[in-house]
């Protein structure tokens, strides 16, 4: 349960500081009007200067966003991790003591059950997670040769520019 409070939290955070952000962004771009665009002589700059000024000025932007939510992530980050060490020692504390009392009133048939059960269950999550691996090598070998082929296609695009 402690979980889910802490990953709701977060959830809310990081959708809270999205939508700001989001939204910050979009009226920025969308308002924005260059000193330069107003100053340009028609024809004089390449449009490719005047793409390459955007991203520019677009990267900035980029970064200083990325760099606001740092600065108001952190904070909070730090506090979760703090409140979630804390519960956890308590929550520890307590399921061990719950535990405890459980197993010393149950039967040695229903121990015996018990730990067969987890010996079980514990083999196959191993090999749940080992499948898992492979199927995460399958696919990240796939995005490799798919990012080769468009990097081959666009340096090919690229020589046959020039």
């Amino acid at each position: 349960m402690r979980n889910k409070i802490a990953r709701g939290v977060v959830k809310f955070v990081v959708l809270t500081l999205g939508l700001y952000s989001g939204t910050e962004m979009t009226a920025m771009l969308a308002h924005r009007t260059p000193v330069s665009a107003s100053a340009e002589v028609p024809g004089e700059k390449h449009p490719d200067d005047s793409r390459k000024a955007q991203i520019k000025a677009i990267d900035g932007q980029v970064r200083a966003l990325r760099e606001q939510y740092k600065a108001q992530m952190d904070p909070l980050q730090a506090q979760l991790q703090s409140l979630r060490e804390k519960l956890e020692a308590e929550l520890k504390s307590l399921e061990a003591q719950r535990e405890t009392l459980v197993e010393q009133g149950e039967s040695e048939g229903l121990k015996s059950l018990n730990e067969e059960e987890a010996t079980q269950l514990a083999t196959l999550a191993d090999q749940e997670r080992a499948e898992v691996e492979k199927v995460h090598q399958r696919y990240s070998e796939q995005r490799k040769s798919i990012r080769q082929g468009f990097q081959e296609r666009r340096h090919n695009l690229e020589t046959g520019k020039r």
